[in-house]
């Protein structure tokens, strides 16, 4: 298939390493079939230890150029650290009274600044358009019920407030229709839904419905979900037939369906399994299951890439504190109780001691607004 040539602004934007790749066989496949493709999700599958979040983070980097990118995090392990060297300042939504640290050799980093939510819709005012979004709520719940119910209801208003034209219009748009361009990552997502698992958490079953109903619905207005999980059996299967982007890492078992399991377990000559992949190898299928180069996966860069950043990246300790967004501290709890009536909005009520703070969500730093 013939594609058209690449527009050089956007080429102009690239390190020299993915201009490099981008002029080959397979970055043209790769950014016509998936990058410049309008909303389409993206499926990460691997076990642990293949590399999963590396190859999240390559994605964003791609699409840190075109698109809004909203990172939920699976909270562990430092694996926000390399989304730090992205080169656009890091912009960390924690629901309020919740307490995380980021610190470079103990001091606090420059290019992070912290965005305060009370609320799931709070999280669309708090998203800055020209920082890497992360949103930190997983360590943020004491009650995992809580926590569940607060991205059901994130889930629910991406789809709902887009639908009926009140979502916040973030730029870049899409050209050809004015919509948004977002990219919401969901790491480890086997904490958020349960695929085909028996669980017997409701609220877990409520968070997979809701996810797997909206999966498709929010492609139509610009919205592009890229999921990483450690099983292709761990999201439901309604977001697998509508996950059209596939990632297969080191050691990807597919069994279901025949186009993932031929690149999983080839009975060509020549092709390469995943079981042989490397950890720095994937290998990228269209939604019809296709790819560029055909027998074998293509490598991805470690990140971050340079070798100093990695220094630095070493130095960077992320601490969450046991402070929870449902168990609110004793004085914030008396302060709130003054003004029950006002609900989601109360922290734009003037506080009997602090006359001279007015605080706005609309006059926030970095709030776009719709046109």
């Amino acid at each position: 298939m013939r594609y058209p040539p690449f527009n050089k602004a956007y080429l102009e934007k690239l390190d020299d390493g993915q201009r490099d790749y981008l002029l080959t066989g397979s970055g043209w496949f790769f950014a016509y079939e998936f990058l410049f493709v309008p909303a389409e999700h993206g499926y990460v599958i691997g076990p642990t230890g293949s590399g999963k979040t590396n190859k999240m983070v390559n994605l964003c980097a791609w699409l840190k150029h075109t698109e809004v990118i909203l990172w939920i995090s699976a909270s562990k392990d430092n694996d926000i650290v390399p989304l730090f060297f992205m080169g656009k300042p890091v912009n960390i939504i924690i629901p309020k009274h919740a307490g995380i640290e980021i610190t470079l050799a103990g001091k606090p980093m420059d290019n992070v600044v912290y965005s305060v939510v009370s609320d799931p819709s709070d999280v669309f005012y708090a998203i800055k358009t020209d920082h890497i979004n992360i949103l930190e709520v997983r360590n943020a719940f004491w009650d995992r019920g809580k926590l569940l119910d607060f991205m059901i209801e994130f889930f629910k208003l991406i789809s709902e407030w887009s639908r009926t034209g009140i979502m916040p219009r973030f730029r870049p748009d899409m050209k050809s229709s004015g919509k948004s361009k977002v990219t919401v990552f969901i790491d480890e997502s086997q904490w958020l839904i349960a695929g085909s698992k028996v669980t017997n958490d409701p609220h877990r079953t409520k968070a997979t419905a809701i996810i797997s109903e909206n999966a498709l619905e929010i492609r139509t207005y610009g919205w592009r979900l890229i999921i990483a999980s450690q099983g292709f059996t761990n999201v439901p299967p309604i977001i697998r037939e509508n996950m059209a982007c596939t990632f297969l890492c080191s050691g990807a078992d597919i069994k279901d369906p025949p186009k993932l399991r031929l690149q999983c377990f080839p009975n060509i000559s020549g092709y390469i399994p995943s079981s042989r992949f490397k950890k720095s190898q994937y290998k990228f299928l269209n939604r019809n299951g296709d790819s560029v180069p055909v027998r074998g996966p293509v490598p991805v860069p470690l990140y971050p890439k340079d070798e100093k950043d990695r220094e630095i990246a070493d130095k960077i300790r992320i601490t969450y504190g046991k402070i929870y967004h449902d168990k609110p501290p004793k004085e914030s709890e008396v302060q709130e109780e003054c003004l029950p009536e006002l609900g989601r909005f109360s922290q734009m009520a003037i506080p009997p001691e602090k006359q001279d703070e007015i605080i706005s969500r609309w006059s926030a730093e970095g709030v776009t607004h719709a046109d």
